[in-house]
């Protein structure tokens, strides 16, 4: 008997299969979780490789190091768009000691002492009394966080200085008693002295020495009204060779009794004016201050920065018509002749009380100059007066007293009984009237567009002493230094000893 036919086997295997589902997903997750994972695992382990930088091998050697170099990377645009602008600091490393290196800055010549280390320019420079100068070629010149150098002068700070002009007053008022005499002026010497010394080989520079003329403050628009002396005619490279010949022409600048003013020097190149645009506007009957003729001369050399020394702001004219001078003339003979008429009833002459008068004041200028010979041997500085009538002054007898010397003025031929002496009226007539310095600010506006591509900077400095009321010329002068992008300084000789001071501590 056969076998029966087994039931179809398909629902058994369904029902096998739905008892064994939740372990079949249950392993079908997991793999997929760890496929996930290994997926992520990956991703992260490359990404971080990406980011690992793998450390230089270390160098043994002793004569190879590592070498790491700041890098300054300043957008395009000039010096002003760098200064608006952040600069980014980049590190690059380097195993070879010659790989980016820098070259060498060449030594800048020492001055120590004097002028021995130049050899040929001497062992030091007299100031009359004998007392050498020594100058430091230290400090001053500073390179700032971004890489630009800086330069500072007598409180004056300029930012990347490139084409400099130094404009010194050299006249005998600087050197008065009254400010500090004969050293005050061998301290503005030594100060450009050193800083001239510390200038990069890169930078271009020049001093003009000027004093008011024979003819005082100018009476007309000529050059006569001041005497100028340039060291160079143009800029010149502050190289090694240009420092020491400036160093010998410099040294002897108001350092001999009897040899002041820019002719002190030890050669002489006179300004020669350059013909301005015809229209540049400049008005030909405003006579401005004597430094300012200076200033014209350093502005004809295109600097960047002027650096303006002067005893005073000086002051600003404008041209009379010839009617008015001619009004001028009428008075003054007018006077002259009241005067003449007063002198002839008390039984004098009036030519021979106006001589007694000038023979009063040469008698003096000569009791001073003996005066000084005496000072100078005996190690004191002279005292410098910028006419014989200065000698009495209350500063001037203040310190003729001090130093045991006393000077008189000799009245007699030009005194009356009482012994006042006579009021002698003036004899010249003034061409000139007083203008404005709004005038002057106009006129060196014009001045400044029609030499230069660019406005220079200008500092200005008063030197003054202790007593002087200087509220105008500080105002005056401060104006103009504003107008032309530079700040003003008001200087003492207290305030240029307490400079040299600081720069003796940083030595």
């Amino acid at each position: 008997m056969s076998a029966p036919e087994p039931r179809s086997s398909l629902p058994l295997r369904l029902l096998r299969a739905a008892r064994n589902l939740p372990l079949l997903v249950t392993v079908g997750v997991h793999v997929a979780l760890g496929l996930i994972a290994a997926v992520v695992i990956v991703q992260q382990t490359t990404a971080a490789k990406k980011r690992t930088f793998e450390a230089a091998p270390a160098i043994e050697s002793a004569t190879v190091k590592q070498v790491e170099h700041r890098l300054q990377v300043a957008r395009r645009g000039g010096a002003s768009a760098a200064a608006a602008s952040p600069v980014s600091a980049n590190r690059v490393f380097s195993t070879s000691a010659e790989a980016l290196a820098l070259p060498s800055l060449p030594d800048l010549p020492s001055m120590n002492g004097g002028f021995g280390g130049f050899g040929s320019a001497g062992s030091g420079v007299g100031l009359g009394a004998g007392s050498g100068m020594s100058t430091s070629l230290g400090g001053g010149v500073g390179i700032g966080g971004r890489g630009f150098m800086s330069l500072s002068f007598l409180g004056a700070t300029t930012p990347n200085p490139s084409q400099i002009i130094f404009v010194v007053d050299t006249g005998t008022a600087i050197m008065a008693p009254a400010k500090g005499g004969f050293r005050a002026f061998a301290i503005i010497r030594e100060e450009i002295l050193r800083l001239v010394g510390k200038l990069p080989p890169a930078c271009r520079f020049n001093v003009i020495l000027f004093r008011a003329g024979s003819s005082g403050e100018a009476e007309d628009t000529s050059d006569a009204g001041v005497e100028l002396n340039l060291f160079r005619p143009e800029l010149v490279p502050a190289s090694t060779e240009a420092k020491k010949d400036f160093f010998t022409w410099m040294a002897p600048v108001n350092a001999q009794l009897g040899n002041f003013g820019p002719g002190s020097a030890t050669r002489s190149s006179p300004w020669k004016r350059k013909v301005l645009p015809p229209d540049a506007g400049i008005d030909p009957l405003l006579y401005p201050p004597v430094w300012s003729r200076a200033v014209h001369a350093a502005l004809e050399q295109q600097p960047t920065t002027v650096y303006v020394i002067t005893s005073t702001d000086g002051v600003v004219r404008r041209a009379i018509d010839a009617q008015t001078a001619g009004r001028r003339r009428a008075e003054i003979d007018k006077a002259r002749t009241a005067f003449n008429a007063a002198l002839a009833k008390e039984g004098l002459n009036a030519e021979a009380v106006v001589e007694a008068r000038n023979r009063a004041y040469r008698t003096a200028g000569r009791e001073l100059a003996a005066a000084n010979k005496k000072f100078l041997a005996d190690g004191q500085d002279p005292i410098v007066v910028a006419g014989n009538d200065q000698i009495f002054t209350a500063a001037t007898q203040a310190e003729l007293k001090r130093r045991g010397v006393t000077i008189t003025l000799d009245p007699t031929g030009w005194s009356r009984a009482d012994g006042t002496v006579f009021k002698i009226p003036e004899q010249n007539v003034a061409n000139w009237e007083g203008a404005s310095w709004n005038d002057f600010h106009a006129h060196l506006a014009k001045l400044q567009k029609a030499l230069l591509p660019e406005r220079a900077v200008l500092n200005m400095f008063l030197f003054v002493s202790p007593n002087d009321k200087a509220l105008n010329a500080t105002e005056n002068l401060t104006a103009t230094a504003k107008r032309n992008g530079g700040t003003f300084q008001l200087l003492t000789t207290r305030r240029l000893e307490e400079f040299q001071a600081r720069e003796a501590a940083a030595k």
